[in-house]
């Protein structure tokens, strides 16, 4: 009987074996396909995998970057280069006698104040040849002791800001300093007649001495001009607090350096307001312990929205900004606070977490302290008052004193907008201040 072959060879397993008789060594395959390397296979893979293929979803590869980073930081290079633009002719001359103080490359340092809705915070300038260049905290003022925030870094930026205007407009055409002078002496020799009657002066809160006596001395020789002043976010709810809580407009003045339990309803005190700075400071030189003996301040937070202040907080509550009110009146309640009205709406957790607030508000007494944001009604501010003084925390960790400026009245914008559009405001001056962008939108300010 001849042999029967079960299995007969086919080209593929015939290219197998010669694969394999050929290897030298060992060899490592995924597959057959891959073993014998046929060019179908090979096509395949350039199909399914292509060259690349990583890079194609990525719109800016490593390599890429890298190339484009190169090419920036020559052309960077290539920009202080002048032999191919022609540059103007310019004269150099020594001075003549050297301005005092100033020696070319050492920069000079002055105090000076940034001011922010009125309030100043005490800084020193680094300035070389006439130009500031670096703002810090003055060490011995009393709002910054030697730190700033991100508004006084602000301030230098403005100095070298593009769109500041460098020549006077009318009408949106080029105009002079001599015609503004004289148009606006024309039109203020006929408001003199009327004592003023079409005048309005706008301005930001101000607390400048010398620009509030030059107001005020406007003011008398136009006696029936009006001085409105408006700040986008102003202090009209901490002083309406205060006065419906002692009768009278008060600024509150806090000290957290002797503060060991700190509520926070709804007020971002390190970040926002004024004395935010000397806030921040007195907080944390609190809640850094250097001795084991030393006691670490406590901080309690209740938010609407995350804050600075929430992000350092021991215990921190997220509600709504409606149900700050409520904590307040629970607490105060519970304080023995009397003349509040019972809270009404807490949940479980929020209970539990005024329960706590209380047990420590209590336990540090005078060393504790209330303090409530700018955002919350005047009846909130009033409660956070209540507190402090059931506490007997006024003395110690928060104080009373006159308001900086007279608090203005919002209402005085509306009035000067009804006024704009019943045509009763021949000349409107306006300082320091753009309504037309920093107005309530609902108000029609630029339309007026």
């Amino acid at each position: 009987m001849s042999e029967m072959n079960l299995h007969p060879a086919t080209p593929e397993i015939e290219a197998v074996r010669a694969q394999l008789q050929q290897a030298r060594g060992k060899q490592f395959w995924r597959s057959l396909d891959q073993l014998v390397d046929t060019p179908a296979f090979r096509e395949l893979v350039a199909r399914e995998f292509p060259q690349g293929a990583s890079e194609l979803a990525d719109p800016v590869s490593r390599r890429t970057f890298l190339k484009l980073m190169g090419a920036s930081l020559a052309l960077a290079g290539l920009s202080g280069c002048t032999f191919a633009i022609k540059q103007p002719q310019e004269q150099v001359a020594p001075f003549a006698r050297a301005p005092r103080d100033q020696i070319p490359g050492i920069p000079n340092y002055y105090a000076t104040a940034v001011m922010l809705d009125g309030f100043a915070l005490g800084v020193t300038v680094k300035s070389r040849e006439g130009r500031p260049t670096k703002i810090e905290g003055n060490p011995v003022h009393p709002a910054s002791l030697g730190a700033t925030d991100a508004f006084a870094q602000a301030e230098l930026l403005a100095l070298y800001d593009p769109d500041r205007p460098e020549t006077v407009r009318r009408s949106g055409l080029l105009s002079t300093w001599e015609t503004f002078v004289g148009a606006i002496t024309e039109t203020l020799q006929v408001q003199r007649a009327l004592q003023g009657q079409g005048l309005r002066l706008l301005t930001p809160t101000v607390t400048s001495p010398t620009l509030r006596a030059q107001i005020n001395e406007l003011l008398t020789n136009f006696p029936a001009a009006r001085w409105i002043q408006y700040d986008p976010i102003g202090r009209s709810n901490t002083y309406a607090g205060t006065r419906l809580a002692f009768g009278s407009p008060y600024e509150p003045r806090y000290n957290f350096a002797e503060a060991d339990v700190v509520l926070a309803l709804d007020a971002d005190f390190v970040s926002e307001g004024p004395g935010r700075v000397r806030y921040a400071r007195d907080l944390m030189q609190r809640r850094r312990v250097r001795k084991e003996t030393s006691a670490m301040s406590r901080l309690y937070v209740a938010e609407p929205v995350f804050s600075p202040t929430g992000a350092i907080a021991d215990h921190r509550l997220a509600v709504s900004a409606g149900m700050v009110g409520q904590l307040a009146a629970a607490i105060a309640t519970q304080l023995g606070v009397t003349a509040v009205a019972p809270a009404t709406g807490l949940n479980e957790a929020q209970q539990q977490w005024v329960a706590a607030v209380v047990a420590d508000l209590r336990r540090a007494g005078n060393r504790a302290v209330v303090v409530v944001g700018e955002a919350q009604p005047p009846v909130v501010h009033a409660i956070a008052h209540a507190i402090n003084l059931q506490l007997g925390a006024v003395g110690t960790t928060v104080e009373y004193t006159e308001p900086v400026a007279q608090p203005s009245d919002p209402q005085d914008l509306v009035t000067l907008v009804n006024d704009l559009r019943a045509g009763s405001v021949e000349l409107l001056v306006i300082i320091d201040s753009n309504p037309a962008f920093t107005a309530p939108a609902d108000l029609g300010f630029a339309e007026a």
